[in-house]
């Protein structure tokens, strides 16, 4: 009877806690799920005050933190408040540890999209992701108590049979680091190879270069090919881009009526698009006497390389109707063969 009222007692004390836990864990997630709505305006206006305005990305990953942290600590004082909160001293590191590595890799987070953004590539995002979290990590590691000196020697004689067995990785991936730093080569830049490759580069991950072909065909080239390439860039650093268009004229033309019609003609298609160079007056070069023809060239500028073969189009057709019109001749070729009949009758007798 006397057994029977103790156990009673001690399940009552025991159920008291676990309602005491329960509803501390509820009351916390609450108010942090509460505290969720106002944390992007708290945060704006705090980096706004030393004149920084952060992403919406970062802002919407602060605000994923926020409602794991309080969780976290939702579930930490529940389990505190709980029957069980002496049962396992291990319990208190892990929720220490786990509280430190999600600081640690909200700021790896941050840093990385804020590289991303600046860089416009994904593996210089990772690699800065990469480097914050293995320090973090060390750090907590050695906090609570895990030493990494073994672990480190183990790591660093497996490293040579590893780095023998990539080579050709570790070469992508160190050619594709060299890529990014020197930003002779980024994200969008239209290039072509001496290999005959051209095309828009997609993007350069750690182990690739990835470029699409006017013909929407997409070619994959290693880092290691890339950075050992001569390669032709239509925009580095937003270059605008030369073209030009040959015509031929006949030899009896008036060449300075010529370069007026042709400028004419030209700068009519210039205006009236808007990804020509408006700036850049159009210049012409007699360059050549051929067969029955004088050759020349229209030199002109437009914004990008996707439009420089529409644009040249446009010239071209706009300068044959103006030449039409005004009578400007655009010759073919021509053949003259004499017959000399005197040595033709010596033949015949």
């Amino acid at each position: 009877m006397l057994i029977s009222s103790l156990l009673g007692v001690v399940f009552f004390k025991n159920c008291k806690l676990w309602l005491k836990s329960i509803f501390l864990f509820i009351f916390i997630f609450f108010i942090g799920f509460l505290f969720k709505r106002y944390v992007a305006k708290f945060i704006q206006n705090m980096f706004s005050k030393i004149g920084l305005v952060l992403p919406s990305n970062i802002i919407l990953t602060f605000k994923n933190y926020i409602t794991f942290w309080f969780f976290l600590t939702a579930l930490y004082i529940a389990f505190l408040n709980s029957p069980i909160n002496s049962v396992n001293v291990i319990i208190h590191k892990i929720f220490y540890g786990i509280l430190a590595f999600s600081i640690v890799f909200l700021i790896a987070s941050i840093f990385s999209k804020l590289f991303k953004n600046s860089f416009h590539e994904k593996i210089s995002s990772n690699i800065i992701k990469f480097i914050i979290i293995s320090i973090g990590l060390t750090l907590i590691l050695n906090q609570i108590g895990i030493r990494l000196t073994p672990i480190l020697t183990a790591l660093g004689i497996g490293s040579l049979a590893v780095a023998l067995a990539l080579q050709d990785t570790l070469a992508n991936f160190f050619a594709g680091i060299n890529i990014l730093a020197c930003k002779q080569i980024v994200k969008n830049d239209y290039i072509r190879l001496n290999s005959g490759q051209e095309g828009t580069v997609m993007e350069i991950n750690w182990r690739t270069t990835i470029i699409r072909e006017m013909s929407n065909t997409v070619i994959v080239i290693p880092n290691n090919k890339i950075s050992s390439a001569i390669v032709t860039s239509f925009q580095y650093q937003k270059a605008e881009v030369s073209a030009f268009v040959n015509y031929t004229v006949a030899y009896d033309s008036d060449l300075e009526y010529v370069e007026k019609v042709a400028k004419f003609a030209a700068q009519e298609i210039i205006n009236n698009h808007d990804n020509t160079i408006k700036t850049y007056k159009p210049v012409i070069y007699f360059t050549n006497f051929i067969d029955s023809s004088i050759t020349f060239i229209l030199f002109f500028r437009v914004k990008d390389v996707y439009s420089k073969a529409f644009i040249q189009s446009e010239i071209l057709k706009n300068i044959h109707k103006k030449f039409n019109a005004a009578k400007i001749k655009i010759p073919f070729p021509k053949r003259v063969f004499t017959v000399d009949n005197g040595n033709n009758d010596k033949l015949l007798s």
